[in-house]
């Protein structure tokens, strides 16, 4: 695979990762959503229901920013490879060909112009730069 498709992939990765893990922080009834005063006394001056707020920030953020890059994709079909195949796993490959009527090479060739629209919404401009350079296989 190369190298480019591979970093953008992990940030789907990651990004789906987030999403699973924040769904079961919720799930358990954390303070991750209201962060409340803690009444327990610690020798440092860190106050860990703002840290947790501050990372829950932080996370809402990250999940914000790939939303939006997904959903400022232009291509109904490349939105869906994103959200259905590379983040959500609920088809393979085949079952895709299938739904669009194509051969694997051509999905594939699909699924990496998807991820590079992606790429740009997203703000990885110095991935798509190196993007142009002579490829690398790994």
């Amino acid at each position: 695979m190369r190298k480019d498709i591979k970093k953008i992939r992990q940030v789907l990765k990651d990004y789906a990762q987030l999403k699973k893990d924040l769904a079961l922080i919720n799930a358990r009834n954390t303070l991750i959503s209201s962060p409340s005063f803690e009444g327990v006394s610690s020798h440092s001056n860190t106050n860990h229901a703002e840290i947790k707020f501050v990372n829950h920030a932080n996370i809402s953020w990250q999940l914000h920013h790939v939303e939006e890059a997904i959903s400022n994709i232009k291509n109904s079909k490349y939105r869906f490879i994103i959200n259905k195949y590379i983040i959500n796993k609920k088809y393979n490959r085949q079952e895709l060909c299938d739904r669009y009527n194509i051969g694997l090479r051509s999905f594939n060739s699909m699924k990496n112009r998807a991820l590079v629209e992606f790429a740009k919404n997203y703000g990885m401009d110095q991935l798509l730069d190196e993007m142009k350079k002579p490829q690398v296989y790994e």
